[in-house]
C-alpha cells in the first residue's frame, strides 16, 4: 500500500486525476480525515476536493507509473 498527498486547484485537475487513475487495475481511495471515497469517482473526489489534505491511498505496491503521471497532483 502508498499513500501521498494530493492536492486540486480547479475542477479540471480532479477530472485528469480520475481519469488517469481508473487506466490501472488496481483500487485507489481518496481520503480527508474520517472520509474516504473511491478515486476512481469523480463525484467522490469533488466531494472532497475543497479540502486541502487529501490523502491518495493505492492498494498495490507496484504503481511507480502512476506516481510518475499523477506528480503534477502531488501535494
Amino acid at each position: 500500500m502508498k499513500r501521498i498527498l494530493v492536492k486540486f486547484d480547479e475542477a479540471d485537475q480532479i477530472i485528469n486525476f480520475v481519469r488517469i487513475i481508473n487506466q490501472y487495475e488496481y483500487d485507489a481511495d481518496v481520503k480527508c480525515g474520517s472520509r474516504i471515497v473511491d478515486a476512481k469517482s469523480i463525484v467522490g473526489v469533488l466531494s472532497l476536493a475543497r479540502s486541502k489534505d487529501l490523502e491518495l491511498i493505492l492498494h498495490t505496491d507496484e504503481c511507480g507509473d502512476l506516481l510518475d503521471e499523477i506528480a503534477p497532483f502531488a501535494a
